[in-house]
């Protein structure tokens, strides 16, 4: 997973040798030396993530991340805190400044990578979902969901998963004691698994260590895995000074994590900064899913129709040019298609398109654009994508298609389709999107000439 991540330390030495860690892993790395500048940085160059030394001459860490989490343009860049400061207090500052983490001196590598990729993770996901807010208010369909600093209207619901029924009741009372949330124990494994879609909470709070025949790290990886649970955060607790566990379990899909045992008032702040996140994103996806349902779903398929499409191509596109990363755009044809409607008539080919549809969308990944441009054609755009990453992924769509027949009701042993896929790259130096379109539709010809089922990426010298 690559990154713009921004080093705010007042001592060179100390950059450096971040700096030096962090491009080894294939991050893009810039630096800072003082308050002021990472202010003026970050608000310029957006970054996708900062890491912040805590003690500098100019301005201190705590009144750098309050002013970038007050900044609309700066509040969803996600800070990690880098300190030698030990004691609680000094963290529960840096949390209520907004910090998402803390890091301390001499910097752990394994907490250090799992946390970047974490919040990295996390931040990529939220900026899709404020890219298509962001287009929904260009077509006029909404308002803006969410101000930066806008305070939710409920309370938040949390789940305790204890190690055990006494921890379970003493969680229970340390935190109802000093918060407004509603907190109820799910004594095991299975009450968390088995929770009601409509039960869920919008934080669980999960002992890493559980009974004998259970496993905290295996309840976070099913919940984040599961339909009805992926999109509520996870604060995982572990034995204190167990990075390893820690960092597996960020990696498993875990929001956060704490060491037990651990200060009542942290974990409420800690609490309040997910579910804010969380209500926040709630908040984005359903405003992208209740305007678009009539005004830009094709009604068949339920994907995006053409309105929405090349509206939403121009924000992936303006994205590539500000990153500097490739979007892979493609075409795709069912082959034949005619032949389809008219041997098993119009119920038949809706019946193919519908299945055609879903097959695309659970072969691709949640923040791809997928669209249907009508009858049988559809455009996938692929943000952050190489062109390997392109060709896999366009031979993958194929490969679904061709293999298992489709079912329809007249025909029991199904429809044999096939379909063909025109590819292009788009760059910060691409052309307009119009002319990208126009490359795939070149290379979906190509595929259609040269014998259908194929896929073929644009050649720009040809």
């Amino acid at each position: 997973m690559s990154g713009r991540i921004l080093i705010v330390d007042d001592i060179a030495t100390n950059r450096v040798i971040l700096r030096a860690k962090l491009a080894a892993a294939y991050y893009e790395v810039t630096q800072a030396d003082n308050g002021a500048a990472a202010l003026q940085q970050a608000a310029a160059d957006l970054p996708d993530l900062i890491l912040l030394d805590v003690m500098m001459p100019d301005m201190n860490g705590y009144d750098v991340c309050l002013k970038l989490k007050t900044d609309p343009k700066t509040a969803h860049i996600p800070v990690i805190m880098v300190t030698s400061l030990f004691e609680t207090s000094d963290r529960l500052r840096g949390l209520e400044c907004g910090a998402d983490d803390f890091i301390s001196k001499p910097i752990n590598d394994l907490a250090l990578f799992a946390r970047v990729r974490n919040l990295l993770r996390a931040k990529f996901m939220r900026d899709e979902l404020r890219l298509r807010d962001s287009t929904t208010q260009d077509l006029g369909l909404s308002p803006p969901s969410y101000l930066p600093g806008q305070k939710s209207d409920r309370p938040g619901t949390v789940v305790l998963v204890p190690s055990n029924a006494k921890a379970g009741r003493d969680w229970a009372r340390s935190l109802g004691r000093h918060s407004g949330f509603d907190c109820r124990v799910a004594n095991n494994e299975e009450a968390a698994k088995n929770l009601d879609e409509a039960d869920m909470p919008d934080v669980f709070v999960i002992h890493s260590q559980l009974d004998r025949f259970s496993d905290g790290l295996r309840l976070v990886s099913h919940l984040r895995s599961s339909p009805k649970s992926r999109q509520v955060a996870i604060i995982l607790v572990v034995p204190e000074g167990d990075q390893q566990k820690a960092a597996k379990g960020l990696d498993l899909g875990a929001s956060d994590y704490i060491f037990d045992p651990f200060d009542p008032m942290e974990m409420i702040v800690r609490l309040k900064s997910q579910i804010h996140r969380k209500q926040i994103s709630d908040r984005l996806r359903e405003n992208v899913t209740d305007t678009l349902r009539l005004a830009v779903l094709d009604p068949l398929t339920g994907l995006y129709n053409r309105r929405y499409a090349q509206q939403h191509l121009e924000k992936i596109s303006q994205r590539a040019r500000e990153t500097g990363k490739e979007f892979a755009l493609m075409l795709l044809d069912i082959d034949n298609f005619k032949r389809v409607n008219d041997t098993y008539g119009h119920a038949g080919g809706d019946t193919v398109l519908a299945e055609f549809a879903r097959r695309i969308q659970e072969n691709l990944r949640g923040v791809d654009l997928i669209s249907r441009l009508g009858g049988e054609e559809f455009l996938v755009a692929m943000p952050d994508t190489s062109e390997g990453q392109a060709r896999i992924a366009s031979e993958r769509l194929r490969h679904v298609i061709e293999t298992t027949p489709f079912s329809c009701e007249s025909i029991p042993d199904g429809v044999d389709i096939t379909v063909s896929i025109g590819v292009t790259l788009g760059t910060s130096q691409a052309p307009n999107v119009e002319k990208l379109v126009q490359q795939a539709d070149q290379a979906l010809y190509s595929s259609k000439s040269d014998g259908r089922n194929m896929v073929t990426l644009f050649n720009s010298a040809a």
